[in-house]
């Protein structure tokens, strides 16, 4: 395949790479740039190269445009490429299997913070760096699991059914609840600033409102609890948290928070096949935890759960909220989601 020449807007200080003397250094679009292998060359160098573009040190991660079969569907209205399958190039080591790198855009980021891929996104760094990055990740199994909620009709009987997966964590309770009012008030009209700050602030807010309100007070005798198919007795308490990694509301290691003289749990693990369930007591204690002053109480490991929601309450599946009236729903294993890890911040 040829390059793809792009003439002018060359990446700063970028070096020729025939003569190997700064390109774009005169004023106007000048020079050349091939927005496939990046290579950037001078007017008077572009000859020097080969014709043929080998996509640079980025192509194990590039799909080449040769290698896409599609179907041209036309109808009366417009024309719609359907992509049909993928010819594998002649490239040692190419390997088309799906795995997912994370960008933390978003504002607790906790998948990300146990993938090693930071708390939050830098914008000042170089694309380059991050695609270097993903180049040199390792590769990882995740869990998913099936939620599957069966809410209970007027007369007590199940209705329709909803399927949900989760990859980090499911909660009901306080927790959810406070994430739902944020949620709220995200969409609201009047919701004008946004920033990560801000939205800490405004998560911290609702906090504080559910210490003194308790919308979830006595949340053990509105929801029964099963870890494989055993019942659990649950304490005075405001949340139920099941956890799949371990990191929860922007950072805390839930699971692991005290765990000394607990022999008999064992230890988190992403890729195990088991769940970590622990309660909360209040939004204070929340906070608690936040700040690392408290620990949460933990109910157990489980490879399947049944959760029985008797009175409607906030409940959330990987930080998107919903409020949830009587139901009953199971979490069982799915399958493996394959990820990439930052091996030098990785937290697993």
């Amino acid at each position: 395949m040829k390059h793809h020449w792009i003439k002018g807007n060359l990446p700063l200080n970028v070096m020729c790479d025939i003569c190997n003397e700064e390109c774009d250094v005169e004023p106007g679009q000048t020079d050349w740039w091939c927005c496939w292998c990046q290579r950037c060359v001078h007017d008077n160098c572009k000859s020097k190269l080969s014709k043929i573009c080998d996509f640079g040190k980025f192509r194990l991660m590039i799909i080449p445009p040769s290698s896409l079969e599609v179907i041209n569907l036309r109808s009366t209205v417009r024309r719609r490429l359907y992509l049909c399958s993928i010819i594998p190039p002649s490239w040692p080591q190419w390997n088309p299997l799906i795995v997912v790198a994370i960008i933390p855009l978003g504002t607790g980021n906790d998948l990300s913070r146990v993938l090693g891929w930071g708390k939050e996104h830098d914008p000042n760094k170089d694309p380059r760096d991050i695609l270097q990055e993903i180049q040199l990740a390792q590769k990882i199994e995740l869990d998913r699991w099936t939620v599957t909620v069966k809410p209970y009709g007027g007369l007590g009987l199940r209705s329709s059914q909803q399927v949900f997966y989760m990859y980090n964590y499911l909660s009901v309770g306080v927790d959810a609840q406070v994430t739902l009012n944020f949620h709220r008030t995200r969409e609201s009209r009047f919701y004008f600033y946004s920033s990560r700050l801000f939205n800490k602030l405004l998560y911290l807010c609702f906090g504080m409102q559910q210490v003194v309100e308790r919308d979830c007070k006595n949340l053990n005798k509105n929801i029964e609890l099963y870890l494989d198919d055993e019942k659990v007795d649950l304490p005075s308490i405001e949340s139920i948290v099941i956890l799949n990694i371990p990191s929860w509301a922007a950072g805390v290691d839930l699971w692991n928070m005290g765990l000394e003289g607990y022999e008999k749990y064992g230890k988190q693990s992403i890729n195990d096949g088991k769940l970590e369930v622990v309660a909360l007591y209040s939004s204070f204690h929340m906070a608690q935890l936040q700040v690392g002053l408290s620990q949460p109480y933990r109910l157990g490991q489980a490879s399947s759960i049944k959760v029985k929601i008797i009175k409607s309450c906030a409940m959330q599946i990987d930080g998107e909220p919903w409020y949830q009236h009587p139901c009953e729903f199971n979490i069982k294993y799915c399958n493996k989601a394959t990820m990439l890890v930052n091996t030098d911040k990785k937290t697993i």
